[in-house]
């Protein structure tokens, strides 16, 4: 009866794993890359691939990209050496990476309690809303989440005498956090483990267990060489990667150094709001459990006991909320900076429903039935919707194919004022900007007005003109005049054909 009772678990877990991955497959298949981030890093990857530089991201065809390290670029650009230039294949190492954090989870969870259990971490893991939108997208975070999870894994592995190679991974993991995302891995594992640590002071003792000069080298010998490598290729990238990049950007909301971006200022603590949206659907759940149990003096109690009895509990606790902590001062945030609280969250709740008895019969009410369909059946109505309303989605994907397919006899393409990343994604880098104003970042495919006028309007017949929606008063009114109707509308932008006669 048992072993019935074990492989239908088993059973139910690969399927509703199947369907959390095939529905992330389909999205990632039929959603073209979108602005602005996707876009921009599935550029920097096709020009890396393409221009076979394996050092230096660029931005913008000859300018460099300094904002971050390029592991996950690296990945991006295999995967098109591989399988060639299509709109899911930069989403594949995103995809990878997601699951093996995924197999951490569940390595723990197995060791040290049922199967069962572990099966459960999973999938609350890969249901939340956060983790499945970008377990399918062209961006950083998924590789930094997999680097931070390694590292913590590791250490809990080896202060409960786990086999000593995770100490080696302790660090190999702090060396691919260096190459996602720099120094914040320093942050987000430092922060995490000091406050565990401090919980009581007789833990420190337990960092004898690590190799730390074995595991010193291994980190310089992973990571140390990129960094050199960019220094002497650009020079300038230190001080605006670690300067700018992880103080900066943290500690002054309207920082204007950002050379790639803008800051999100969001209110103090908004994180946490952002936080309910990123762990549906498990964070009301959370809530509903929590204030259950803290709303009376014996329910308090228990869980300050448990914090302080439990070394496990109170490690992935304190990894759960350093990172909501941390983020809770800064002013500028996105809700991507939560993903590596995650796999604590869904380790705590496999933890969680064990210690009550229920060994999660997966496939029964409520645990799988509801919460962990709640993100695939979403997403995959979106995707079907969408894939059908492209113009709904902020891309210019079918934009530009229309002016590819209608370009016969006309000379480029000029966005006016602004060129989302995914029109230099998708026209191969051919969409040239046009400023109204002068900016400080200088594109390679940028020209001012007055260029435009002299070098273009004035000399070429016929070309295509791009213009935001409701910026057509900013162009003159004899060129105006000369670009007929519009020919094309994607959700934010218009395409008009310029003709001199």
């Amino acid at each position: 009866m048992k072993g019935m009772q074990e492989y239908m678990t088993t059973r139910r877990f690969w399927m509703f794993l199947a369907i959390l991955v095939l529905v992330r497959v389909f999205m990632m298949v039929v959603f073209p890359l979108t602005d602005t981030t996707e876009a921009r890093y599935a550029n920097m990857a096709l020009i890396m691939a393409m221009s076979n530089d394996w050092i230096t991201p660029y931005f913008d065809v000859g300018i460099p990209f300094w904002g971050k390290p390029p592991l996950s670029f690296w990945a991006a650009a295999l995967s098109y050496e591989v399988f060639g230039v299509f709109d899911f294949v930069p989403r594949i190492p995103s995809l990878l990476v997601t699951l093996l954090t995924a197999w951490l989870i569940f390595r723990y969870l197995v060791t040290f309690y049922a199967k069962a259990t572990a099966y459960l971490g999973v999938l609350v893991y890969l249901s939340m809303v956060l983790v499945f939108v970008l377990s399918g997208a062209v961006l950083t975070d998924p590789f930094l989440v997999f680097a931070s999870t390694l590292t913590m894994i590791s250490f809990i592995m080896v202060i409960r005498k786990q086999e000593h190679y995770w100490s080696h991974l302790f660090f190999v993991g702090i060396a691919l956090g260096l190459l996602t995302k720099g120094p914040l891995i320093f942050v987000l594992v430092g922060g995490a483990l000091s406050m565990w640590l401090m919980w009581d002071i007789k833990r420190f003792v337990l960092l004898r267990a690590f190799s730390w000069w074995i595991g010193i080298g291994i980190v310089l010998v992973l990571a140390l060489p990129w960094y050199v490598l960019a220094e002497l290729k650009t020079p300038g990238f230190i001080d605006y990667f670690i300067v700018g990049e992880h103080f900066m950007r943290f500690i002054d909301s309207g920082w204007k150094g950002d050379l790639y971006g803008t800051a999100h200022k969001e209110p103090k603590g908004f994180i946490w709001i952002m936080w309910l949206g990123a762990a549906l659907p498990f964070s009301f759940m959370i809530l509903a459990m929590l204030g259950k149990r803290m709303l009376s003096i014996s329910g308090l109690k228990q869980v300050l006991k448990t914090l302080r009895e439990q070394q496990d509990f109170n490690y992935f606790v304190m990894w759960s909320l350093f990172t909501m902590i941390f983020f809770t001062v800064s002013a500028n945030v996105l809700a991507t900076y939560i993903l590596p609280s995650l796999p604590a969250l869904a380790i705590l709740l496999a933890m969680y429903w064990a210690k009550q008895g229920n060994q999660i019969k997966i496939g029964t009410w409520p645990v799988t039935s509801v919460f962990v369909l709640f993100t695939p059946v979403i997403f995959f109505v979106a995707g079907i919707y969408f894939s059908q309303h492209e113009e709904k989605l902020p891309t210019e994907k079918n934009l530009i194919a229309y002016y590819q397919t209608h370009q016969e006899n006309t000379q480029g393409i000029y966005y006016i004022n602004s060129r989302p990343f995914s029109a230099q994604y998708y026209s191969a880098n051919q969409a040239v900007l046009v400023e109204l104003s002068p900016r400080t970042m200088k594109h390679s495919q940028v020209i001012t007005w007055q260029q435009f006028m002299h070098t273009v309007v004035d000399t070429i017949p016929t070309f295509y003109v791009v213009l935001a929606k409701g910026e057509q008063g900013n162009i003159p009114k004899a060129m105006r005049e000369k670009m007929g109707q519009v020919l094309f509308e994607s959700k934010r932008y218009m395409l008009f054909k310029y003709q001199t006669s």
